[in-house]
């Protein structure tokens, strides 16, 4: 209404203005104001006019639990898609693969207009679509179905973009096609088609390339990696170099293609769903030097080499249907079926020495292994609303069918040196069968309790059962055949689990806060049968999920959440078996029946503040967690003779000690002169766990540091850049052996500069400086990474464009990381891409209602199969965005 009245009072002044020298008629003094007595008076116009009134929106927009921003308000260069545009918003990031984080938490679902994209895979949206059909972008925290019904968190979220696309967009088509072709048998092609019109979409996706993009997200159920080293662990670390136009280390070919497609047949039913496959073969070399703390005075050391070829192929299909019954009645129901099969084929060359370089034993093996299998999943939701507002039930039954079965061959040759001098030999054929089956109904209900208040109960039960076969066969020089069962690197169990639980959860919602609390009991029983090892195991667990959950909204543009949950975690059947297992006669496992369970007390908060008239934002978030009984492991370096020198037993035991903090605050502002955004992004955390290294107690803890300053260019025409800089510090400390404390860091500048002009010439660059200091010695890297291109676009509206460009120009890209355990630091360096020049040629398809043109083949006849929609209904009218939820 404010907004009404300005315009209005503006229009007048103008209009007023507009007259300022005609004649303008006015009651005579003393009189009516009637027709007989009226005047004429005339009034000198001035020659200025009045300044031009630009009434603009605000770029950012905070809703409650959503951040928006406005897609036109943030410039993109020639040819970019959406993952451009996303790394010039304030509080999300984009890394060289194009993982998103988004106010300090990684995005793990993006939606378009509100629906799944080739179901939960992030990239396929923002690696395929063009910034200039998005109208919005929202950022916020996903719940599952049964909470966006009944409006209570189960704790079941998901960090979620939605891009909104423009109304005027929803109507037509467009796409991207690439043809590349380079040096060193490189290549690299793709195109992206997609058809709109209104409700019904489809889009198709391909490519094929060797420099390691992947315009999708890699989903492996079935593992199958190479032969792994010892050691190896988790915590601090960084790397170093961008290994190919997607990051990461080896060298991978990929070929994928898909299709998605979403229809409302009818007022009531909405369907979507979607098909890809994709193909990689990855090459990988490695070295690494491993340090393995074994008391407070010694450690042994690992210099290991290794080479491993691997191929993945993987169907997906998941689809949607959202069934609108009637006024009170619906439902949901969502299958997803993954088909993968997977080769792996590796070798290694290991060496193990004492802290005085003193030799204890070197290990020469090759594995490989052949899995395949299925992994298939459906939800169905029923919902039902009653007269009464708020009064709910909802039945949800989710069910889960995993299957994978494999065989592969595993040889070594090992030398021992210490106590003893001597040779042993593994030769091994393998074969794998595993299944899982997950039975998880539950149901729910809700019941207003007065004005804003609301309280549900629900009910869970869950049944899992797991069966796994690992039968192993060593060669036998006798008969020359595979035939000797070897009981000790085999495994066959039977696993059941079923448990029943049920929740009371209360809610109170005010227009300055949001507030709900409940908790929840589950009793469990675990059964376990291993035939290999003649073992019998049964346990019995009582666990409590309390929650809390607080949103106070102090403004429209600033608001606090607040969330607590208490979990517990049993321990896994592998850990539970009193087994002694071994895949090297070096490291053995153990599992431990008397484990408890564990119990992880988590706290997470969430701040916006967005200021409208300064444009200044502030995110920040803090999460920390507490484990009690946290299940670790205990190492006990074997004593020699009989043993090697540096064997060690692991088994799993109940510790306490584990707590994690981590927080993450951002603050952006925009700068008018040159336009663009300015970012400054800290990150902290410090961890804590405790491992028992020969029952001695060993703290790790680990600390880092990080700042990043990025910058943004916003400028309408010929010059786009975005420019940060991160350092971090990471800081490593261990109580068993103090001496060993580390300190390094890694310093890393990223531009991307594109200048480009009215005639069609772009000129750009990627750079990226990446340092990583106080390492160990020839795994410390300096890598300058330039590639820089030129580009000429070409046709009507430069649709098309003939580009040049250089991976790594200066050919110094190389691969380090280091990792940081309880027990154990590890420095590894890997193959990567190194310098190659790429000529490719793209094709922009754009063709939207109101522009004449016929569409490409494969859409004729294909406008609305399953509804009559006259040429009239290209209005840009249509939905989309994502759902309110309450």
């Amino acid at each position: 209404m404010k907004n009404k009245l300005f315009l209005s009072l503006l229009l007048l002044l103008s209009m007023l203005h507009a007259f300022g020298q005609k004649k303008v008629t006015a009651p005579a003094k003393n009189s009516r104001a009637d027709s007989s007595h009226i005047d004429t008076v005339f009034r000198k116009g001035k020659a200025d006019t009045l300044a031009p009134v630009v009434v603009e929106q605000s770029p950012i927009i905070v809703k409650k639990d959503t951040v928006e921003y406005l897609a036109d308000a943030f410039k993109t260069k020639p040819n970019a898609v959406v993952e451009d545009l996303l790394k010039k918003l304030p509080g999300v990031q984009v890394d060289k693969s194009g993982t998103i984080t988004a106010q300090g938490e990684q995005v793990t679902r993006v939606l378009v207009d509100g629906k799944r994209f080739f179901g939960d895979d992030p990239k396929m949206a923002t690696k395929n679509l063009p910034p200039d059909i998005v109208d919005r972008i929202q950022v916020f925290d996903d719940l599952s179905d049964q909470s966006k019904f009944t409006g209570f968190d189960d704790g079941n979220r998901v960090k979620t973009i939605n891009i909104t696309t423009k109304k005027d967009k929803r109507h037509g088509y467009f796409g991207k096609a690439v043809a590349g072709v380079g040096n060193n048998e490189t290549y690299d092609n793709s195109v992206n088609l997609h058809r709109f019109d209104g409700d019904q979409q489809m889009s198709l996706v391909g490519q094929a390339n060797d420099i390691n993009k992947q315009n999708f997200s890699i989903q492996d159920f079935l593992g199958g990696g190479g032969r792994g080293g010892r050691g190896g662990g988790g915590g601090g670390g960084g790397n170093a170099g961008a290994g190919g136009s997607s990051g990461g280390s080896g060298i991978t070919t990929s070929w994928a293609g898909g299709i998605n497609y979403h229809d409302n047949f009818g007022k009531n039913t909405e369907g979507y769903g979607s098909y890809l496959f994709n193909s990689q073969h990855v090459s990988t070399a490695s070295q690494s030097r491993s340090q393995n703390i074994i008391t407070p005075d010694s450690s042994t050391f690992t210099d290991q080499a290794s080479q491993s070829l691997r191929r993945n192929v993987n169907h997906r299909i998941n689809y949607n249907l959202d069934q609108k019954i009637d006024s009170a009645n619906s439902f949901i129901f969502r299958p997803n079926v993954s088909f993968q099969r997977t080769t792996t084929s590796s070798s290694q060359n290991s060496a193990y020495t004492g802290a005085s370089s003193d030799s204890i034993y070197n290990t020469n093996g090759h594995s490989s292994q052949e899995n395949h299998g299925i992994n298939g999943s459906f939800d169905f939701l029923f919902r039902h609303k009653f007269a009464k507002r708020y009064r709910t039930y909802s039945i949800d039954l989710n069910l889960t069918r995993n299957t994978n079965e494999g065989s592969g061959a595993n040889s070594s040759l090992n030398q021992h040196f210490s106590p003893l001098l001597f040779t042993d030999t593994i030769n091994q054929q393998i074969n794998t069968n595993t299944n899982s089956t997950n039975f998880s109904p539950t149901i729910s209900y809700t019941e207003p309790l007065g004005k804003n208040q609301i309280l549900e109960v629900n009910y869970n039960y869950t049944y899992n059962k797991n069966i796994s076969n690992r039968n192993t066969y060593a060669y036998d020089y006798l008969t020359n055949e595979y035939d000797r069962f070897d009981s000790l690197y085999s495994n066959d169990f039977q696993n059941t689990y079923y448990s029943n639980r049920i929740t009371t959860n209360y809610r109170i919602q005010r227009q300055g806060y949001n507030f709900s609390v409940g908790s929840g009991i589950q009793m469990g029983n675990l059964h376990s049968l291993n035939y290999t090892k003649g073992t019998d195991l049964t346990q019995h667990y009582v666990n409590f999920t309390p929650t809390v959950n607080i949103q106070f909204n102090f403004s429209k543009t600033q608001n606090l959440r607040v969330n607590y949950t208490g979990r517990t975690g049993q321990p896994s059947v592998t850990q539970l078996q009193p087994i002694i297992t071994t895949s090297d006669s070096i490291n053995f496992t153990q599992g431990n029946p008397n484990l408890k369970q564990q119990f992880t007390h988590s706290l997470r908060l969430l701040y916006h503040n967005f200021d409208p008239t300064t444009q200044h934002v502030i995110f920040a978030t803090v999460n920390a967690s507490m484990i009690s009984n946290d299940i670790q492991n205990s190492i006990v370096y074997l004593p020699s003779p009989p043993n090697t020198k540096g064997s060690q037993l692991t088994m799993p035991v109940n510790l306490n000690g584990t707590y994690n903090v981590s927080g993450y605050f951002n603050y952006g502002f925009p700068l008018k002169k040159p336009k663009s955004n300015l970012s400054f992004i800290s990150n902290i955390s410090y961890n804590q766990s405790q491992t028992l290294i020969n029952n001695v107690s060993d703290y790790t803890r680990n600390t880092s540091l990080g700042e990043t300053l990025s910058w943004t260019t916003n400028l309408k025409d010929n010059f786009d850049m975005n420019f940060s800089s991160s350092t971090t510090y990471y800081i490593a400390r261990n109580t068993l052996q103090s001496y060993q404390n580390l300190n390094y860091f890694t310093q890393v500048l990223s531009a991307e500069i594109t200048y480009y002009t009215k005639s069609g010439w772009i000129f750009a660059t990627d750079f990226d400086y990446t340092y990583n200091g106080n390492r160990a010695a020839g795994y410390n890297a300096s890598v300058p990474l330039l590639n820089p291109s030129i580009a000429k676009q070409i046709f009507k509206n430069k649709r098309g464009e003939i580009r040049f460009s250089v991976f790594d120009l200066l050919n110094q890209n190389v691969s380090v990381s280091r990792s940081v355990s309880a027990n154990t630091i590890v420095d590894s360096r890997s193959n990567v891409l190194t310098r190659y020049g790429l000529l490719t040629f793209t094709y922009n398809l754009r063709k939207f209602a109101g522009q004449q043109q016929r569409m490409p083949g494969m859409f004729r006849g294909m406008r609305n199969n399953f509804r009559n929609t006259s040429p009239d209904s290209f209005d840009g009218g249509g939905g989309g965005g994502r759902r309110s939820r309450s």
